[in-house]
């Protein structure tokens, strides 16, 4: 099922057996009857100048958030509007008060009790009415469906699989560090693990070694195979002194080409479908975007206020994602760099970003805790769920639409396409902190803070391999 606003109501009959409860409020209001409207007035404010009010009223609105006027809780607060009237699930309000984001409201306190959240969940379901004469806001709706159909875009061709490459470690060192990039290629068994000045590649299915590729401008921040999987998009570098960008021919291992010159290390990165660009983001908190063909530089974006965690082409390469560590989403036209879509609603760093096979939708992950999927076609969010307590910090669409995540909770996540919930992994050791889906949505490698890649079954969950970072030294 979808979040709380995908849940059955609980039964009107269940808080009639809690109806008698009274709320401190002057008026001494009471539990709303079976079949009566929920409204601020008359149920919510009670609830809110109990616990609420010493901090949040209109001379004293800790962050520019009053709850003793209907209209200043609408407008919200210094982090933008509360209140999202039908989805509680998108409803920074309840977010809060209901302990699945921070900080917890109240502070330094329990939850509100389960009466009271629920008064305050319904309320919001029920279009956040201020009074029994107001009628709920209608909302259009998308016809968008969530389901697509799978290997749309296959090129012709056998799968790239890498032929001859060495697999000698470039680095050794006593133990893996930090996992810092992953990926898989879309048409073949292969997977790319990020190491210190090098990439390991291995194989889906088994886990066999296939290669190692030197990067030696530095460590690999992000990896992206091309979306014919011909080729491997490395960037990263050294902080604070140098980042690049360096593509690779799979199936040779041969470098092809080098952009950009940063003066700080590259931390995302893609090539568009045709291979003719490639646009990277970091520390700079600019959106450049280069030729391919001679490294020239067409365009740059400085619309984001801090680190670039995400950029991604779509599968049509007609649009360009970006997004950072302020909250900032942005969708822009991938050819001239004019602004399409600004997308606000996160509450926290958005660390992640995946278009939809069929470039209509958007899935963005973020420090907050959710995982939003955006209508292309206006901007809208579809889908809101919260995914992975602590922050999300990797997604990754598949062909037939499902959705892998992972999180600070050290969790990896396998979601259908309309975000309902399909599979839990077991824990790993620590915070995840990358994530990829195979070819063939069978197998999912996941990378966390010790520096431990697991390969895991996706139809079972059951753990296949471990994919070293730093694999051990070949006996010759």
């Amino acid at each position: 099922m979808f979040r709380r606003n995908r849940r059955r109501c609980i039964a009107w009959g269940w808080l009639a057996l809690v109806g008698a409860m009274v709320w401190a409020d002057g008026a001494g209001a009471q539990a709303p009857k079976p079949g009566e409207k929920i409204t601020y007035m008359d149920h919510v404010r009670p609830i809110f100048r109990e616990h609420c009010f010493n901090c949040h009223n209109q001379n004293k609105a800790t962050n520019d958030l009053a709850l003793d006027s209907y209209e200043r809780l609408r407008k919200g607060g210094a982090s933008g509007e509360v209140i999202n009237p039908g989805n509680p699930g998108d409803s920074y309000l309840w977010l809060l008060v209901n302990h699945e984001s921070e900080p917890h409201m109240p502070p330094k306190t329990d939850k509100l009790p389960a009466a009271k959240l629920e008064i305050i969940r319904q309320w919001i379901a029920a279009g956040a009415l201020r009074d029994s004469g107001s009628k709920a806001e209608a909302k259009p709706k998308s016809a968008l469906t969530l389901a697509i159909s799978a290997g749309a875009a296959r090129p012709a061709g056998p799968p790239i699989l890498p032929e001859g490459l060495s697999r000698q470690p470039v680095v050794v060192t006593p133990r893996a560090a930090a996992v810092t990039a992953l990926a898989a290629s879309p048409w073949a068994p292969v997977l790319a693990v990020a190491g210190q000045r090098q990439i390991v590649l291995y194989h889906a299915d088994t886990g066999q070694l296939l290669g190692v590729l030197p990067f030696p401008e530095g460590i690999p921040y992000v990896l992206r195979f091309s979306r014919s999987g011909a080729l491997l998009l490395a960037g990263g570098g050294e902080n604070a002194r140098r980042g690049v960008v360096v593509a690779y021919d799979v199936k040779t291992g041969r470098r092809l080409f080098t952009v950009g010159d940063e003066l700080d290390v590259v931390l995302a990165a893609d090539i568009s479908p045709d291979h003719k660009l490639v646009a990277l983001g970091g520390p700079e908190k600019i959106v450049r975007v280069f030729h391919t063909a001679d490294g020239a530089q067409l365009y740059e974006i400085r619309k984001h206020t801090d680190w670039i965690y995400a950029v991604e082409f779509s599968p049509d390469g007609i649009l360009l994602g970006t997004a950072d560590r302020a909250g900032g989403l942005v969708v822009w036209e991938a050819d001239t760099g004019r602004e399409y879509q600004n997308l606000e609603g996160h509450k926290g760093g958005v660390t992640a970003i995946s278009f939809r096979e069929d470039s209509n939708v958007l899935a963005s992950g973020s420090e907050d805790g959710t995982i939003k999927l955006w209508n292309l076609e206006d901007g809208r969010v579809l889908k809101n769920q919260t995914a992975h307590g602590g922050g999300v910090t990797a997604i990754q669409f598949g062909h037939d639409g499902r959705l892998v995540s992972a999180g600070r909770d050290r969790l990896v996540k396998l979601w259908s396409p309309d975000l309902s919930p399909v599979r839990t992994f077991e824990a790993m050791k620590e915070p995840v902190l990358e994530v990829a889906l195979s070819h063939d949505g069978n197998r999912i490698a996941a990378g966390d803070w010790s520096g431990e890649v697991r390969l895991y079954n996706a139809a079972d969950g059951k753990q296949v391999a471990l994919l070293p970072p730093n694999p051990p030294t070949e006996k010759k």
